[in-house]
């Protein structure tokens, strides 16, 4: 099974054919195992972490989540699935500036704390490279990685903290354009000065690769690395590389790769803007096509899906990369 923008489950067995399993609205869904997911759903006025059993159907609530239910689904928050950690933000009252104090929050075992503060105003970012969601829970649950720019427009610092005393153990004013924790307890992230950085507990941030990349994801055995690479913004395509070694993969016209099986990745085929499409700035925008690289042989094939069953809302390609 593959979860796909949040809210696409599929059956990979064959992931060159896959299956839709069940197709999310307003909620995030997480893969637990090969039988079971949990996802969002508001109850009440809160947002819940509820549990389906695939094979049977029965489904257990599993925990109340801090983070406002208007419209969740779309907030910088991130949470473990049984509910015990979660990262999410809050706002204060709009001063007589226009601007207002976001208080970034990790509720852990119940109890919430305040990680720090930020200013915050009104406007937003233009073009799909301006930014990326950056926050992320270590597998181990002992780290968070956190960009401000999930939360404001006014502080472009990516940040790592310590679960266990809430300590701020790594901060950088350069903007994070996505990242995620691989094995070996690494957290690797893609900057907008045109980098790859890593950081580790014991060696801190250094270079790993100089070059542009965007909205890093990993495999599920955190051995692989997939991100849109924007060599040329005018030209994006994706880069597969592996994390302890020299092997990479670059596909043609491409862009968020997401990992579906722990050799197989999907991403979005690009195309040209075709007259009066709202594409912006960017000359290229996702097609219709999915395509699959496989990394046991490099081989890169046009995804197969049955009739109604694509990742396409509204004519938009949501294919292929996770989202926080």
């Amino acid at each position: 099974m593959a979860v796909v923008a949040g809210e696409l489950l599929y059956d990979v067995a064959n992931p060159l054919r896959p299956r839709l399993v069940c197709r999310g609205t307003d909620t995030r869904i997480r893969l637990l195992d090969g039988n079971a997911i949990a996802y969002t759903t508001v109850v009440a006025g809160k947002v819940v972490i509820v549990r389906r059993d695939l094979a049977t159907g029965t489904e257990t609530r599993v925990a109340q989540l801090r983070v406002s239910p208007q419209p969740y689904y779309y907030a910088a928050a991130t949470w473990t699935s049984d509910g015990l950690y979660e990262v999410f933000s809050t706002a204060g009252a709009t001063g007589a500036n226009g601007l207002w104090k976001m208080q970034i929050h990790l509720s852990l075992n119940g109890a919430d704390h305040v990680l720090y503060t930020i200013d915050a105003g009104p406007g937003g970012a233009e073009g799909r490279w301006a930014g990326s969601s950056t926050l992320e829970i270590s597998p181990d649950r002992a780290y968070i990685a956190v960009s401000d720019a999930n939360f404001s427009l006014f502080s472009k610092s990516f940040r790592i903290f310590a679960t266990s005393d809430l300590r701020q153990k790594y901060v950088t004013a350069t903007t994070a354009f996505g990242g995620t924790w691989v094995a070996g307890g690494r957290f690797i992230w893609a900057t907008a000065s045109g980098s790859v950085m890593q950081w580790t507990p014991a060696g801190g941030a250094t270079l790993l690769r100089s070059e542009r990349w965007f909205g890093p994801s990993t495999s599920a055995g955190r051995e692989w690395l997939a991100a849109t690479l924007l060599t040329d913004y005018s030209k994006p395509r994706v880069v597969i590389a592996a994390v302890g070694g020299s092997r990479t993969f670059v596909t043609g016209p491409g862009s968020s790769p997401g990992f579906v099986t722990s050799t197989v990745a999907w991403y979005a085929e690009e195309a040209p803007c075709p007259p009066n499409d709202q594409c912006g700035y960017d000359p290229t925008g996702p097609s219709r096509t999915v395509r699959a690289l496989d990394v046991t042989n490099g081989s890169d094939q046009v995804v197969v899906f049955r009739a109604g069953e694509e990742p396409i809302t509204n004519g938009y390609n949501f294919c292929c990369a996770p989202r926080i």
